[in-house]
């Protein structure tokens, strides 16, 4: 019998990257704001056990919203364009390629190089 995953022990960049995951998943088929309050009371115990900073979890889980609300198929940002700029489904989804591969490659930096997120805080409050 399979042993359930654990994230409790799992290493903080594991974490990240699983959250980044799910949000990013949830937030391509359902609005932001629900994903949101699911999937939050779920990750806010393994954050607080892995002691990951709420902070950059934050930053995280905005950026992925972003990503997921603007990513095919039901991406409600992907609905809100066609409507304002009266362009096809196609012709959307071709203009938010390059910009949702900078977003993930802004997600792999606050992964491994957390203190980018972070830098301005602590210059502000320390």
């Amino acid at each position: 019998m399979l042993a359930p995953l654990s994230l409790e022990n799992a290493s903080p960049e594991f974490v990240l990257f699983v959250i980044a995951l799910a949000f990013f998943v949830g937030c391509m088929f359902v609005d932001s704001l629900v994903v949101l309050l699911i999937l939050t009371p779920i990750f806010v115990p393994i954050v607080a056990s892995v002691g990951l900073d709420p902070v950059l979890v934050g930053v995280m889980v905005t950026l992925q919203m972003a990503i997921g609300s603007a990513t095919p198929p039901f991406g409600c940002d992907i609905f809100t364009a066609i409507a304002i700029f009266n362009r096809p489904y196609m012709d959307v989804i071709r203009g938010t390629l390059p910009f949702i591969l900078i977003l993930f490659a802004m997600t792999a930096i606050l992964i491994f190089f957390p203190g980018v997120a972070l830098s301005l805080r602590d210059l502000a409050f320390n």
